[in-house]
């Protein structure tokens, strides 16, 4: 007896369904393009517990006659393509005619739908593949659709789905970046019954970022709009000298379909190239009008890759946009000299890093300065760089001292990398990693000993939180509490920095902040905290390219040797390369004496 068989429809199709809906964020994906295709101006999502329970989506779009409403649930079936020919330039969001058909295959759905043309709309209800009810009722010109129970009849998978809040913020992500694509739309998002976002229809993509993201972000951004044939590059994307520590801000949208490529990523980051400072990364919202049979949507079932016929036309066409934009902006970075809070002079056409006068005998983030302490003295000018060195010390234990130093350190490598010998060996040691590796030991033990100080804000920042953010901030309070943060609402997307660790300048938390409510990287830690605290130390550690002094190399490679693991950063990444006495006297035919 063979055996191959042919699987039931029954199995086929939850099979089928698993390549559309993973989790609740794909029900909202496919229900809200078919709002789109189907021409709404309002758009209405509802969830409750993250979308596991229910999704609900409501438009005012074409709505369906009961014909069409007959047969929205086959497999296949669908309005946007009739042909084979239509695949090599398809204009719609969605086309593949799976999605309800898929979705009620693992759920309860309830349609109603009104194309407006009568006094009456139809109903629908289903329970997985069996059709329960199908039904005149009122309905307004539109479509709802409700997805109850999610995976009900797939146990086994629901039990990969992720706490409510983790879907939550799959969700908001999403309509955060489609609601970017479509500015003319207003969006609503509601979990719980509460509203998270909601966003009236406006005009252009400035009003729409300036609602989602607010003022601040939209400040630091400079238009594109850059043409060649039928191919237009525009948007939005960093002011030159601006960026950010992450790429959270980055978005690309190629005949509006917000997609995931990584040569559009690699374009934007070229294109920032000598524009920001070494470990920034510009922010852009960076839209791509292409003929539409010149681009591949049909290359991933969730429709999020795209395949270019041209790529090195539109890698060109990003270069050429930014640059264009550049021109119109200053390229020249302005150094400020004076107290934080006293006067600044500004040197229009200096190119080199922010400095600060700090007198001798003052603190810096809570320690002293190195040597100082003589009344009188000239003021230190101290970079941030060398700041941020002086925060490991901050946190070291009290009258510890320094232990004295392993190794001996030469000097420092393409401002990145410090050289140091010992009578065995020769190590390069990575500034950055190694930084990271001693920040984390240091943040992890004043997590054991409970011992994180806050600092109340004189005169709190103001953050401007996206909705994803603010549904990470509502989900990681706790781990943020006891690491030393507290935010307060103001209404809309503002939030007060009330309270922040000590061990961080008031601008340093509040980008470490904004990295910990936007950090998705999986890492082999013990948990969330530890995750969060290996990312506090990878935000505050020096960065590559940054000059030291000898007294901070020496500090970095005393610290670094007395932590339990010099070898590797939290994150995985080697810390040191050593080249021991031994093989260098063998490479270069020396015996040892």
């Amino acid at each position: 007896m063979g055996r191959i068989r042919i699987l039931g429809p029954e199995v086929a199709s939850k099979i089928a369904a698993g390549e559309v809906v993973e989790r609740p964020v794909s029900v909202v994906k496919e229900l809200v393009e078919n709002s789109l295709d189907a021409g709404s101006t309002e758009i209405r999502v509802e969830l409750i517990d993250g979308g596991k329970k229910l999704v609900r989506v409501q438009d005012n779009g074409c709505g369906m006659t009961q014909e069409d409403a007959a047969l929205c649930f086959k497999r296949h079936a669908t309005s946007k393509i009739t042909g084979e020919a239509d695949l090599e330039k398809i204009s719609t969001l969605g086309f593949r005619g799976e999605a309800l058909a898929s979705i009620s295959a693992v759920s309860r759905v309830t349609l109603k739908t009104s194309d407006g043309s009568g006094e009456k709309g139809f109903q629908i209800e289903r329970e997985g593949e069996k059709l329960l009810r199908f039904i005149e009722s009122a309905f307004p010109r539109g479509t709802l659709v409700e997805v109850r129970d999610l995976f009900f009849n797939l146990p086994a998978r629901r039990k990969f789905l992720r706490s409510d809040r983790s879907e939550l913020s799959l969700v908001a992500s999403y309509l955060t970046t489609t609601a970017l694509a479509f500015p003319e739309v207003k969006f609503v998002l509601l979990h719980n019954q509460k509203e998270l976002i909601n966003c009236p229809a406006v005009s252009s993509l400035k009003e729409r970022v300036y609602q989602l993201f607010g003022k601040k972000v939209l400040d630091n951004l400079m238009g594109l709009d850059y043409g060649e044939e039928n191919y237009r590059v525009y948007g939005l994307s960093s002011r030159p000298f601006s960026g950010r520590l992450d790429r959270q801000h980055q978005f690309f949208f190629v005949n509006r379909r917000p997609v995931k490529d990584r040569m559009l990523t690699v374009a934007l980051a070229q294109a920032y190239l000598g524009m920001l400072e070494k470990q920034r990364n510009p922010e852009g919202f960076v839209f791509l009008e292409i003929p539409y049979e010149q681009v591949d949507v049909n290359v991933h079932p969730a429709k999020s890759e795209v395949r270019f016929r041209e790529p090195q036309k539109v890698f060109r066409m990003i270069l050429r946009a930014v640059e264009l934009a550049a021109r119109e902006e200053s390229l020249v970075k302005p150094i400020t000299v004076g107290g934080e809070r006293g006067s600044q002079e500004e040197f229009p056409g200096s190119a080199g890093k922010t400095s600060r006068a700090i007198r001798a005998g003052s603190e810096v983030s809570g320690g002293l300065l190195p040597g100082a302490g003589v009344e009188g003295e000239e003021p230190l000018l101290v970079a941030p760089a060398e700041r941020s060195i002086l925060k490991a010390r901050v946190v070291a234990e009290p009258g510890s001292g320094e232990p004295t130093a392993p190794v001996r350190v030469l000097g420092q490598y393409l401002d990145s990398y410090i050289v140091a010998v010992s009578e065995e060996a020769v190590f390069i040691i990575d500034q950055h990693n190694a930084h990271e590796r001693i920040l984390f030991e240091k943040f992890r033990q004043l997590q054991k000993d409970r011992a994180w100080v806050s600092k109340q804000a004189l005169f709190p920042r103001v953050l401007e939180l996206t909705p994803k953010q603010q549904v990470n901030y509502q989900e990681r309070q706790t781990e943020l509490d006891t690491l030393g943060f507290r935010l307060e609402p103001m209404g809309g997307l503002s939030f007060a920095l009330k309270e922040y660790p000590d061990v961080f300048r008031e601008e340093e938390a509040a980008d470490i902040l904004a990295s910990l409510l936007g950090d998705e990287e999986e890492g082999k830690f013990q948990n969330r905290r530890e995750k969060m605290i290996a990312t506090m130390a990878c935000r505050a550690a020096v960065k590559a390219g940054q000059p030291l002094t000898r007294e901070e190399m020496e500090f970095l490679a005393s610290e670094l040797f007395s932590t339990g693991h010099p070898g590797l950063c939290p994150h995985g990444r080697p810390v040191v390369i050593r080249l021991d006495r031994s093989r260098i006297e063998r490479t270069l035919g020396r015996e040892p004496e």
